[in-house]
């Protein structure tokens, strides 16, 4: 079975869509409610995001929860088992075989990640002939912010703590201007455009659109919320406006992503 370019498979209630492009394996996994995952070694590196439900991971000597927009670096060899939440979960897996390699358990959250994921996610399922390519491109991307945000993580690189402030603002509201976001964390508008284009590598509204359509995108495959109603919480004017922004950014309507992405009940 297929979707667009990749294969779909079913493994003990594991709802598997899956590509290999270029050197990536690249996958979308749909687990089922209160799924237990007994422990397994992986043989190879690879980064997980969480577009969708909650999972705890236990490993030997820690324990990780895991929610939406949340994700992690994880080594070949890190023994682990895994427990779903109550919705279970849909999770993107990037296996970047020989292009990069995870060492280390790093915790990443929020930030670009899960919007680059949505998109991959999208891919996956795309079928005009620019789908593998538009899907290496997502994965690429996503390898760079999680090395970036790793990285950031270092004390002597850590960010200033107004900043992750106005990052979660943006993450807990679906419509804040820059005035306000600089009024919130007490500083001036235009330092903080600056030092947020800086940390991020887009400007303030342009990340919090993408927070948007990446929220919305995961109420479309989650609930039976009409567009309408998923378009007004997401801060969009009406529904021809999100229609319209959301087909530019995520390449298909709403509704045709709902259809190809609508998690099983």
């Amino acid at each position: 079975m297929s979707a667009g370019f990749a294969t779909v498979s079913e493994e003990e209630g594991i709802l598997v869509t899956s590509a290999a492009v270029n050197g990536f394996t690249l996958s979308e996994l749909r687990f089922p409610a209160s799924y237990v995952q007994g422990a397994f070694e992986p043989e190879l590196p690879y980064l997980a995001v969480v577009l969708d439900g909650s999972l705890e991971k236990s490993f030997r000597n820690r324990t990780l929860q895991l929610s939406a927009a949340c994700g992690l670096t994880m080594p070949a060899g890190a023994t682990h088992g895994a427990r779903f939440g109550a919705d279970g979960a849909r999770i993107v897996i990037v296996m970047p075989g020989t292009k990069a390699s995870f060492d280390e358990l790093v915790e990443l959250e929020g930030r670009e990640l899960a919007w680059l994921a949505t998109r991959l996610a999208g891919e996956l399922r795309a079928r005009d002939a620019a789908a593998p390519l538009a899907a290496e491109g997502y994965a690429l991307e996503l390898l760079a912010a999680t090395n970036r945000e790793a990285r950031d993580e270092r004390p002597a690189r850590r960010a200033p703590a107004w900043l992750g402030e106005a990052e979660e603002l943006l993450r807990e509201r679906n419509c804040v201007g820059l005035t306000e976001l600089a009024e919130a964390v007490n500083v001036h508008p235009a330092h903080l455009a600056r030092t947020f284009r800086a940390r991020y590598g887009v400007s303030v509204g342009e990340y919090g659109r993408r927070l948007r359509l990446a929220w919305a995108a995961r109420a479309l495959a989650r609930t039976d919320a009409s567009v309408a109603v998923i378009a007004s919480e997401a801060g969009f004017a009406d529904q021809s406006h999100f229609t319209r922004v959301f087909r530019q950014y995520v390449g298909t309507t709403p509704a045709r992503y709902r259809e190809a992405t609508r998690v099983p009940s």
